[in-house]
C-alpha cells in the first residue's frame, strides 16, 4: 500500500465505518481493516492520518487507537505471522517520538502506550536511538510547549518503571547504566529549567498545569532511576533534587489544588516526593542524613495543614510512611526524642487520622463487601488510617513506653465518653479499639492473628472489660459498627485469650449471626471459623475448642449460616461458607446427625451457584464442605457412599453437559475422591463416565488436567483390570500427550504412568515398554527441566520395584548401548536427593535394588563405573529425608486432615496449587501411600540387609570399594544402619 491520498481516503472511510451505530457496517469495516493490516505501509498510513490537522478529530482518534491496538497485537512477534515488516518497524521507530511530541494530548496518550509496547520489546538493543531522540525533544522544545515534553516524559516513565521491582541482573544493570549515562544529565537539566521557569508563569493557570504535569512525571522517573541503587549522577546532584523537593513540598498555588474527590497535580507531586524521600531514608541513609531534619519538619507541617478530604488520602498515607521509615531506623529515630516532639506527632499527626470518617461509615452501611475487603483482608494499605497505624507501630519500636503513656489518657477518656453516651460517642469507642490493637500488636500472622503483644497492654484484660460486655449486649442490632469492631478485635486477638474466654465468646458470636447488618453477620461467621482453629496452648496439634464444646451450639450455627446463605443480600458470602466448612470439619463424627439436611442445603446452593459462578472463594469452600461431609461420613460408614453418589451425580451431570468451566475441576476431584473411597466393586455409573473423561477435548482445558489425572488414577487403582484395560491404548495416549506436549502438566502424565505400573498386573504393559521409554527420552532430549528429571527418577523407581532392576537396565540399554550409565550419571547421581519427600522412600528402595540385585551392577560392566557413586547418592538421599519410616494408615489420614486444615488457614490466592482455572480441594487430597508397609519399615535398614547379603556373596569386592571410596561420615552412616538392622557386613 502506497502512502497516497487515495489510500488515505479509503482508510479514513473504513475507520469512519468502525464508529457506525449500525452493527453490521461496523463489523464489516473491522473485518476489512483486519484483512489489509498485513500490507506494508499500513501502520505508516495510520500514523499519517494521526498527523494531519486537516483530518477530522474523530478519524484521527480512530486512527491512533487502531494503530495502538495493532502494535499491541503484532509488535512482540517477529516471526512470519507478524503483520509488521522490518521496514515498517524501522519507519515507526524513526518517526513516532517526533509525532507524539507535536500531537494533541488525546493523540499523545495513545501513541505513548504504543511506544511503551515497542520499547519493552526493542529497547535498548533494537532501538538504540530512543534515548537520543527523547533527549533531542527535551532540547528542541521552546519554553512554551511543556505539554509536548510531558508526552516524552510519560513514555520514559513507562519504560523505566520496571526498574522499581525487577530483580537485579547484569542485563538490567547494563540497561540502567546506559540510561543513566545518556538520559540522566539532560533529565536533570530539564528539571532545573522547569523549577526556574514556573515562577514566571504563576498567573497563567493553563501553563502552570502543563509545567507541573511534567514535574510530576519527573519525580516519578527520579524514583524509577534510584530504585535499585543510588546512581553516581544522582548522588552528585543530590543537593539540587533535595532543595527543589523541599520547595515543592511547601509550595501552593490555587490552580493546582485538590478538590474534594480528586488530588490535584501539586498534591500528586508531593505524594511522589514523599515516596522518593522514604526510599532515600530507607536505602541511602548516609547520603540522605543532611536533609532528614528539614524533610521531617516539612512533612510534619504538611500533615498538620491537610483536612479529612479523601483527595488527600494518598498524600497523607505516603507522608506518614516516610515518617514511619525514620521512626523505625535507629540512625534517624532520635529526631522524635527532643522536647514535646513525640507528643506532638502522636496527637497532631497520628491521632486525627485514626478516626473513621463519614465516607468510611457510609461504606460500612452501603458497600459492606468493600468494607470487609479493606478491614478483614487488610487491603486498606493505602488508607490514611492504616498509614497512621503503621506509623504508630514504628514509633513503638524505640519509644514504646512513652507512646503507650501518651495514648493511655486518650483511651481512658474515649472509653468514658462512650459509656456516658454510646449513641452519640460511638466513634470514640471505634477509635479506642483500633488504637489498642495498634499499640498491643507486636507480631501478627494471617494464620494465627496477633502472635506477640506489648508488655505495657494486657489484651485479655481489655477484652474482658471492654469487648466482651459489648458482645453480651442483648440487642444484636444496636451500634452495628461497634459490634463489628468487637468481633474483629476477637478475631485478631484469638490466640492471646485463654480457652475459657473462647468458650464464653462462641455463643456470643452465634447470636450475632442473626444481626440485620451484613458486616456484623460476616464478622460473626469469620470469628467462629477462626476461633475453631486456635491451638491448645500445651499441644499445638490440638485445637482449644473441641467437638464436645461445639455440639450444643451446632444446630443453631447451621441454621444461622444457611439463613444467611439463602438470603437475597448475602447468599454467596465466602466467610459464612468457610465457617460452615470449618464447623463441619471440627465436629468430626458429631456431624452425622446433621448430614442429610446439610447435603440437601449444599446441593441447593450448588444448583443456584452453577447458574452464575462468580465468587471463586465461595465456590471453593462450598466444594470443600461437600468433601468434608463425604470424608467424615464414609470413615464412619462406607455404605453411605451410595447415598452420596445418588444425591450428587444428578447435580454434577448438568455441570458437565453445560460445561461450567469453573466447577468441572471441582466435580472431577470429588468424583475421584468418591471412587477412591470404594472398597469393592464400583457402580456402573463410573463405567459410563470413564468413556467421557478419555475424550481428548476434555483434556484441552488446562484447569481440568490435574483433576482428570487424579480421577484417571482412581480408575486405574479401582478398576485397572476391567474398565481401564479395555482402553489401555487411549490411556497411554493421554500419558504421551501430557509428557510430550506440556511442561506445565508433564508430571500428571507421569502420575498416570506410575499408577499403571503399580496397579496393572504383570504383563499388561510389556508390549508398550519400548514406546513408553522412547517418549520419555525424546522429551528429555528436547526439553529437560528439573521437574521432568525428578519425575523420570520416580518412574524408574516404580518400574524397578514392579519389574526388577535388571529389566530397567535392559529396557534402557535396548534404546542405545550403555545408555543406562548415562541415566545414572546424569539423572540419579546428581538429582536423587531432590525428589519429592513423599517419593523418597520408593526411590530409596529402588536404588537399593539397583545396587544389590542386577548382575550388570554387581559383577558386570556397570559395577566399577557406577556402584560406589550410586551408593553415595543414596546416602545423600537418606541425609536429606525426614519421612523414610513407615507410618500407619490412620496416622496418614490424620496427617492429611491436618494438612487440609493448615492449607485452608490462608487465602486461596496464597495456596501453592491455586490458579484461576484450578484449585485443589484440600479435604479431598489423597493421603500418600506406602507400597511396602511393614515389609520395609525403613529403607536404611533394608540397605543394611541387602548389603549384608551382597558382601556375604562377594566379601572382598564391595567392602573394599566402600572402605576406599566412601567418606568417613558416609562409612559411619552405613555402620549405624547395620547396627540398627542387627547385621554385620562380611
Amino acid at each position: 500500500m502506497e502512502i497516497n491520498e487515495q489510500n488515505l481516503e479509503a482508510l479514513s472511510t473504513y475507520l469512519r465505518k468502525t464508529l457506525s451505530p449500525n452493527g453490521n457496517e461496523r463489523t464489516e469495516a473491522e473485518k476489512t481493516l483486519k484483512q489489509i493490516e498485513r500490507n506494508e505501509n499500513y501502520s505508516s498510513l495510520l500514523l499519517t492520518l494521526c498527523d494531519r490537522p486537516a483530518t477530522s478529530d474523530e478519524i484521527r482518534r480512530a486512527a491512533v487507537i487502531t494503530f495502538k491496538n495493532f502494535i499491541k497485537r503484532n509488535w512482540p512477534s517477529l516471526d512470519e505471522s507478524s503483520s509488521i515488516s522490518v521496514r515498517d518497524r524501522n519507519h515507526i521507530k524513526e518517526h513516532i517520538i517526533d509525532l507524539m511530541s507535536r500531537s494533541p494530548e488525546h493523540i499523545q496518550e495513545q501513541l505513548s502506550e504504543a511506544i511503551t509496547v515497542i520499547g519493552k520489546c526493542d529497547f535498548p538493543e533494537q532501538w538504540s536511538t530512543l534515548l537520543d531522540t527523547m533527549i533531542k525533544q527535551f532540547q528542541q522544545q521552546s519554553s512554551t510547549s511543556f505539554q509536548s515534553i510531558s508526552g516524552v516524559l510519560k513514555t520514559a516513565h513507562s519504560l523505566f518503571e520496571r526498574y522499581r521491582y525487577e530483580q537485579k541482573s547484569d542485563e538490567l544493570w547494563s540497561e540502567i547504566k546506559l540510561v543513566l549515562e545518556k538520559f540522566a544529565p539532560a533529565f536533570t537539566e530539564l528539571f532545573k529549567s522547569l523549577m526556574s521557569y514556573y515562577p514566571q508563569k504563576e498567573s497563567d493557570a493553563v501553563e502552570m498545569k502543563n509545567i507541573f504535569n511534567s514535574i510530576l512525571i519527573i519525580v516519578k522517573i527520579f524514583y524509577d532511576l534510584n530504585a535499585q541503587e543510588l546512581p553516581e549522577h544522582f548522588e552528585d546532584n543530590i543537593q539540587i533534587y533535595m532543595t527543589h523537593f523541599l520547595t515543592l513540598l511547601s509550595y501552593d498555588h490555587p490552580s493546582l489544588r485538590s478538590n474534594n474527590n480528586d488530588p490535584g497535580v501539586l498534591d500528586q507531586i508531593k505524594t511522589e516526593i514523599c515516596r522518593c524521600i522514604a526510599l532515600y531514608a530507607d536505602n541511602y541513609s548516609d547520603e540522605f542524613k543532611p536533609y532528614v531534619q528539614q524533610f521531617a519538619l516539612s512533612v510534619w507541617s504538611l500533615l498538620t495543614r491537610l483536612d479529612l478530604s479523601p483527595s488527600y488520602d494518598e498524600l497523607i498515607g505516603t507522608a506518614m510512611k516516610f515518617l514511619s521509615t525514620l521512626a523505625a531506623r535507629s540512625h534517624h529515630c532520635s529526631m522524635f526524642e527532643g522536647g514535646d516532639t513525640l507528643k506532638t506527632v502522636c496527637e497532631q499527626v497520628i491521632l486525627p487520622n485514626l478516626f473513621l470518617r463519614e465516607s468510611d461509615v457510609e461504606e460500612f452501611e452501603d458497600n459492606p463487601e468493600e468494607y470487609i475487603r479493606k478491614d478483614i483482608e487488610k487491603s486498606d494499605s493505602a488508607t490514611r488510617r492504616r498509614a497512621a497505624y503503621d506509623f504508630l507501630q514504628a514509633l513503638c519500636i524505640f519509644f514504646e513506653s512513652q507512646v503507650v503513656q501518651i495514648y493511655s489518657q486518650y483511651i481512658d477518656a474515649m472509653q468514658k465518653e462512650y459509656l456516658q453516651n454510646p449513641t452519640q460517642n460511638w466513634l470514640k469507642k471505634d477509635t479506642c479499639i483500633f488504637l489498642v490493637l495498634a499499640l498491643a500488636s507486636k507480631g501478627e500472622t494471617q494464620k494465627f492473628g496477633i502472635t506477640k503483644t506489648s508488655s505495657f497492654i494486657s489484651i485479655p484484660a481489655f477484652y474482658t472489660s471492654s469487648i466482651l460486655p459489648e458482645l453480651q449486649n442483648p440487642d444484636v442490632n444496636s451500634l452495628p459498627l461497634i459490634k463489628a469492631d468487637c468481633l474483629k478485635f476477637l478475631i485478631d486477638v484469638r490466640s492471646q485469650i485463654d480457652r475459657d474466654a473462647l468458650l464464653v465468646s462462641i455463643p456470643q458470636c452465634v447470636r450475632y449471626l442473626s444481626s440485620n447488618n451484613i458486616v456484623v453477620q460476616t464478622y460473626a461467621a469469620h470469628a467462629i471459623e477462626r476461633l475453631l482453629l486456635v491451638r491448645h496452648p500445651t499441644d499445638s496439634k490440638q485445637t482449644s475448642i473441641t467437638k464436645t464444646d461445639l455440639i450444643p451450639h451446632a444446630q443453631t450455627m447451621y441454621d444461622s449460616f444457611f439463613r444467611i446463605l439463602t438470603s437475597e443480600k448475602s447468599y454467596e458470602n465466602e466467610y459464612v461458607m468457610r465457617a460452615v466448612m470449618r464447623l463441619s470439619s471440627a465436629l468430626q463424627d458429631g456431624i452425622l446427625p446433621y448430614l442429610n439436611i446439610l447435603i440437601e442445603k449444599l446441593v441447593m446452593i450448588l444448583r443456584r451457584s452453577s447458574k452464575n459462578p462468580n465468587k471463586p472463594n465461595f465456590n471453593h469452600y462450598l466444594f470443600e464442605t461437600i468433601t468434608v461431609l463425604i470424608r467424615t461420613s464414609v470413615s464412619q460408614n462406607a455404605t453411605v457412599l451410595d447415598q452420596f453418589e445418588q444425591i450428587l451425580f444428578p447435580v454434577f451431570t448438568p455441570i458437565f453437559t453445560d460445561d461450567i468451566a469453573e466447577f468441572v475441576p471441582y466435580v472431577l476431584q470429588i468424583i475421584g475422591f468418591l471412587l477412591e473411597s470404594h472398597q469393592s466393586t464400583i457402580p456402573d455409573t463410573y463405567r459410563a463416565l470413564f468413556q467421557s473423561i478419555l475424550i481428548p477435548s476434555f483434556w484441552d482445558r488446562s484447569g481440568n488436567i490435574p483433576a482428570l489425572s487424579r480421577l484417571l488414577q482412581a480408575y486405574i487403582e479401582k478398576a485397572g483390570e476391567t474398565i481401564v484395560l479395555e482402553k489401555l491404548t487411549t490411556v497411554l495416549g493421554i500419558f504421551q500427550r501430557l509428557v510430550s506436549q506440556s511442561k506445565v502438566h508433564d508430571h500428571e502424565g507421569f502420575a498416570i504412568l506410575n499408577s499403571l505400573i503399580v496397579h496393572l498386573p504383570n504383563g499388561c504393559l510389556n508390549n508398550y515398554f519400548k514406546d513408553i521409554f522412547i517418549v520419555i527420552f525424546t522429551r528429555l532430549t528436547k526439553a529437560k527441566t528439573q521437574k521432568l528429571i525428578r519425575c523420570i527418577i520416580v518412574f524408574f523407581s516404580y518400574f524397578v520395584i514392579k519389574y526388577g532392576a535388571q529389566e530397567l537396565i535392559n529396557q534402557i540399554d535396548s534404546i542405545q548401548m550403555n545408555m543406562f550409565q548415562m541415566v545414572v550419571e546424569r539423572l540419579f547421581i546428581p538429582e536423587l536427593s531432590k525428589v519429592n519427600e513423599n517419593e523418597k522412600k520408593v526411590c530409596a528402595v529402588a536404588v537399593i535394588h539397583l545396587l544389590c540385585d542386577p548382575q550388570s551392577m554387581t559383577s558386570g560392566n556397570y559395577c566399577n563405573s557406577l556402584w560406589i557413586n550410586l551408593l553415595q547418592a543414596l546416602l545423600r538421599l537418606f541425609e536429606s529425608s525426614n519421612q523414610l519410616q513407615t507410618i500407619s494408615v490412620e496416622e496418614r489420614k490424620k496427617e492429611a486432615q491436618e494438612q487440609a486444615e493448615e492449607e485452608l488457614l490462608v487465602g486461596l490466592d496464597d495456596t501453592p496449587d491455586y490458579t484461576p482455572a484450578f484449585s485443589r480441594l484440600a479435604f479431598a487430597r489423597k493421603a500418600p501411600t506406602d507400597l511396602f508397609g511393614s515389609s520395609i519399615p525403613d529403607p536404611r535398614y533394608h540397605l543394611a540387609k541387602c548389603l549384608h547379603t551382597l558382601t556375604t556373596s562377594q566379601p572382598n569386592q564391595f567392602l573394599s570399594m566402600m572402605s576406599n571410596s566412601l567418606s568417613p561420615e558416609h562409612l559411619s552412616h552405613v555402620q549405624q544402619y547395620c547396627a540398627l538392622a542387627s547385621v554385620t557386613l562380611m
